[in-house]
């Protein structure tokens, strides 16, 4: 059977040098505040499972193990804990795999979760934070403003994101069983459209896309967008991120799995102690 072409939605070139520029930005001035973030969340989720996981792995674009542990008492942090900033380097096998922002710029978003369910014991955890399809709304409908204006139409800027829905498909897909999908929204209020643009440079999230415009943009392109993107009363620009947190289990015969249809031992009118009748 012919192998299936995934698509190449990011130029992986790019891709790279944007990757290198994100990293020395973070480990010059610190981790963005959105990573510092997904790492605090990872920490507290992992404390609320009564385990201590053996092997851990973190993906990251820098390192933030140090943020995660420092969460984390000490009877749950991971006796292990590596750390990865690219998929292709996570080896071996891992009863703990967390990705923090870092699996947004995959061609392959389904075959990399697959690849990483490869990488856990019977049991073992995954937890991925990704953004969600309903971050920077503002920013990507004034992005379709300015490029109509000025090229007449919309051009590639704008990552393509997942929603719930698809992220839950997606942990099936994978293979991991229990998965639960549910959402972190972070509202941000700028004073200036370039912070923005910059946490966007934070994490390598510039536009990369293989069917970007490619030519240098036109003479007032900036302006444009400053003046068609929503502000409050007082002239700042709001903004939102929709982190969505993957979690799975990888399966094991231990794990709770649903009843079979027909296998309850109890009416539902005696659970809720009510009298049945036909209609």
């Amino acid at each position: 059977m012919e192998k299936t072409k995934v698509p190449q939605i990011f130029d992986e070139k790019a891709q790279t040098l944007t990757r290198n520029r994100a990293q020395n930005r973070m480990t010059k001035n610190g981790p963005s505040f959105l990573l510092t973030r997904a790492a605090e969340d990872a920490a507290s989720r992992i404390a609320d499972i009564n385990r201590q996981f053996e092997r851990g792995v973190v993906l990251s674009p820098v390192d933030m193990r140090a943020t995660i542990l420092s969460d984390l008492p000490s009877g749950r942090q991971p006796k292990k804990l590596d750390w990865q900033d690219r998929l292709e380097g996570v080896n071996g096998e891992y009863d703990l795999i967390i990705s923090l922002l870092e699996l947004q710029t995959e061609n392959d978003l389904p075959g990399a979760l697959v690849r990483l369910r490869q990488h856990l014991e019977a049991d073992g955890l995954f937890t991925a934070a990704l953004f969600g399809g309903d971050s920077l709304s503002n920013l990507r409908q004034t992005l379709y403003t300015a490029d109509s204006a000025i090229f007449g139409g919309a051009t590639a800027r704008v990552y393509p994101m997942i929603d719930h829905q698809q992220a839950a498909a997606l942990l099936g897909r994978a293979g991991l069983s229990l998965p639960v999908v549910d959402k972190d929204r972070v509202n941000v209020t700028y004073g200036k459209l370039k912070t923005l643009v910059n946490d966007l440079r934070d994490l390598g999230l510039t536009n990369t896309l293989t069917a970007r415009h490619k030519a240098p943009l036109p003479k007032g392109y900036l302006e444009a967008i400053e003046a068609a993107y929503p502000k409050t009363d007082d002239g700042k620009f709001p903004s939102q991120f929709e982190i969505l947190w993957l979690t799975g289990w990888s399966p094991h015969e231990s794990q709770q799995k649903p009843l079979k249809p027909g296998s309850a031992k109890m009416r539902l009118a005696d659970a809720l102690g009510t009298d049945e009748k036909k209609v």
